[in-house]
């Protein structure tokens, strides 16, 4: 058996301003099937939960039986850089190409539970320090090259050496691999280790990717639909993999995915025909879509959660007293009617129903007399003036936005700038610690271990850091160990709790609203249905785009 093992990565491999920009440029706009390959080895270890939330499915339903034919072009919000989960974030837009051409190694069941997808069996030893990761025989990726525990453990490496997802795979040491195995060490137990595996991480690429960045543009994988052909900032193209290992699928003989970032011109686009299918999270068209009958729609209303990032690493936001006023000036509830209530509210990064959620968990309600008390506190604390720069993404909602809070922000006695920059180069500079207050929309995962990456210590590194606000606390570290080391989901959901009742203490968040994201179709695309763990970012588009057909 060989191995594989890890050893820290050096400050040189994260200083690359091209590598900071590409391993965070999507973060922020946030990563089902109904056939499953099989159950998990252990349902102890890989507890089937009773929590997860689920979406809601309108519309035409499906008319007719699965038909092996046609093509369908799908309307995405965003260029994708590039089809490696390796080397770039993916995005909504990203996971739903992505998704065309890689398989998952496991994928969430109808509970929100990972269970085995490309994998035959993901089975842990009696602590979950140790899972084997197991693969069928006889699958290929698109270049001829057999799938086996050395491709895995290839994938696995690239990862942990990865400025994007070396954060996720933080507890592995090693990865042994034999034949079509591949055994994963850990430093610590994870019980559900296997749900790291239905992320981006668990995308198993071909080794030549690996190996060839240049593949980015020309991806291989095992996934039901082969590369055929890319346009830069317009689309890319796939065709049917006739030797794809799940039997009878896919049913389409193609698909295209179109870059088109207006929101309006997507939607209209799919009233007219020219697109098939196409999502969003902009409120003006989830009314529109709501209220079209003749369109086939999964709507998402625990999606991922608006906010205000806070740099805890630098003045003002150094400062609790600083982090206080601003909460308590904050009219999340205003703004939220202003947009026509499609966002929820928030109060922390989990749904009501999600593990973690407390409907009280201490977080501060508007008050803007008690934010006029905390910005002279903090002026007479300090010995300045209450000033920092809100940074946010150039575009006309955004900016919109960031006007509506700077008003009630400057009513408080603060002074804010207000500095916009394209949405690339905004997550590039959170990520680096380079603001004082950010724009933010993340924590779209269904199950909390999924994020944790995003809430620990061990996350700030030298230079890129994917706790975004830089917010150390050693104690909320032990807590999130914890909850990752029990399958119990009433001490995961306890343990989750307290941790949201820190983050509601401390203040490196401020709590906007929840997205509603909707998926929609024209009726004569079958096949579209609610991912069972309820995420169209992370679900939409993984297992089940294969299933996908045509009405004659």
């Amino acid at each position: 058996m060989q191995s594989i093992t890890y050893h820290p990565r050096s400050a040189k491999g994260i200083r690359s301003a091209t590598a900071i920009t590409v391993a965070v440029a999507v973060l922020a706009t946030a990563c089902g099937g109904s056939d499953s390959s099989g159950e998990a080895s252990s349902p102890d270890t890989v507890a089937a939960s009773e929590v997860s939330v689920q979406g809601t499915v309108s519309g035409p339903p499906d008319d007719s039986p699965p038909v092996a034919e046609g093509s369908i072009v799908w309307g995405i919000e965003a260029e994708p850089g590039g089809i490696d989960a390796t080397r770039y974030a993916f995005s909504s837009s990203g996971h739903m190409v992505a998704s065309a051409v890689f398989d998952p190694l496991a994928k969430l069941d109808e509970n929100g539970d990972a269970v085995p997808y490309l994998a035959s069996s993901i089975d842990p030893n009696a602590d979950n320090t140790v899972w084997t990761i197991t693969l069928p025989e006889g699958v290929t990726f698109h270049d001829g090259t057999p799938l086996d525990g050395e491709a895995v453990a290839k994938n696995l490496e690239a990862h942990r050496t990865s400025t994007i997802t070396a954060a996720g795979t933080f507890a592995i040491t090693d990865v042994a691999f034999d034949g079509l195995t591949a055994t994963v060490t850990l430093d610590r137990p994870y019980a559900r280790f296997p749900l790291i595996l239905s992320t981006q991480i668990g995308y198993v690429m071909a080794p030549v990717m690996i190996d060839d960045a240049a593949y980015a543009l020309k991806p291989v994988g095992t996934g039901p639909f082969i590369f055929s052909g890319h346009e830069p900032d317009k689309e890319w193209k796939f065709a049917k993999n006739t030797d794809y290992w799940r039997d009878g699928l896919p049913y389409l003989d193609a698909i295209t995915f179109r870059s088109i970032p207006d929101n309006s011109e997507r939607i209209a686009l799919l009233s007219s025909g020219d697109l098939d299918v196409t999502y969003t999270q902009r409120p003006q068209e989830v009314q529109q879509l709501r209220a079209d009958e003749n369109i086939k729609q999964v709507e998402y209303a625990s999606g991922d959660e608006a906010m205000l990032v806070l740099n805890t690493s630098k003045a003002p936001f150094d400062s609790l007293t600083a982090r206080q006023a601003v909460a308590y000036a904050t009219d999340s509830a205003t703004w939220r009617a202003e947009k026509d209530n499609v966002e929820g509210a928030a109060n922390g990064p989990f749904a009501p129903g999600q593990l973690g959620y407390a409907e009280d968990n201490g977080f501060p309600k508007f008050d803007m007399t008690k934010a006029k008390e905390l910005v002279t506190q903090y002026e007479t604390e300090t010995g300045t003036e209450f000033e920092f720069s809100f940074t946010t993404q150039a575009d006309v909602d955004n900016l919109a936005d960031a006007d509506f809070f700077k008003a009630l922000y400057e009513e408080a006695g603060m002074t804010v700038t207000v500095t916009s920059i394209p949405q690339i180069n905004l997550v590039a500079t959170i990520a680096t610690g380079n603001y004082e207050m950010g724009r933010f929309r993340l924590f779209n995962q269904p199950d909390p271990d999924a994020d944790s990456q995003f809430w620990r210590s061990s996350s700030i590194g030298e230079l890129v850091s994917l706790n975004f606000p830089r917010y150390v606390n050693e104690d909320m570290d032990a807590t999130i160990d914890k909850a990752l080391a029990t399958s119990d989901d009433a001490e995961r959901d306890a343990l989750y709790q307290e941790m949201n009742t820190q983050l509601a203490t401390d203040l490196p968040y401020i709590w906007l609203g929840r997205s509603v994201w909707v998926l929609a179709a024209e009726p004569r695309v079958n096949g579209i249905y609610a991912a069972a763990n309820g995420s169209l970012q992370t679900v939409g588009g993984k297992t089940w785009i294969a299933e996908l057909w045509l009405s004659r």
